[in-house]
């Protein structure tokens, strides 16, 4: 089981922390996982829906090749992944069914902890 009391440190220009990615109906990647089985990659993604109106917009997160469906209400910001592990160099993608014009943004923290 990993220690979740110490993570590794990591440059920024390894993860996407910090950067808000704006989603498009276009798969782009979020992150690529660490390409091992000695540590885990340790991700919350939060979503962000500020288009105009006041609809809902799905986001599809693609985790390692299976793809989740998540609502994010109007004017809100959701957490729709919450400390999730992963490695083996999965990539992990997101989209949007929303069109042209919306505003669906996505904030990646990731931590790397050992896997012992």
């Amino acid at each position: 089981m990993a220690n979740l009391n110490e993570a590794k440190l990591l440059g920024a220009s390894s993860l996407p922390n910090g950067k808000l990615l704006t989603l498009s109906s276009t798969p782009q990647t979020v992150h690529v996982a660490v390409n091992n089985t000695t540590e885990w990659d340790v991700l919350t993604i939060d979503a962000n829906n500020s288009t105009g109106g006041s609809g809902s917009h799905v986001v599809t997160i693609s985790w390692g090749g299976t793809d989740m469906a998540i609502t994010v209400a109007h004017n809100t910001t959701a957490t729709i992944i919450d400390r999730w592990r992963i490695n083996s160099g999965l990539e992990i993608k997101a989209s949007t069914t929303a069109g042209a014009g919306t505003n669906i943004k996505l904030y990646c923290h990731v931590d790397r902890y050992p896997a012992g």
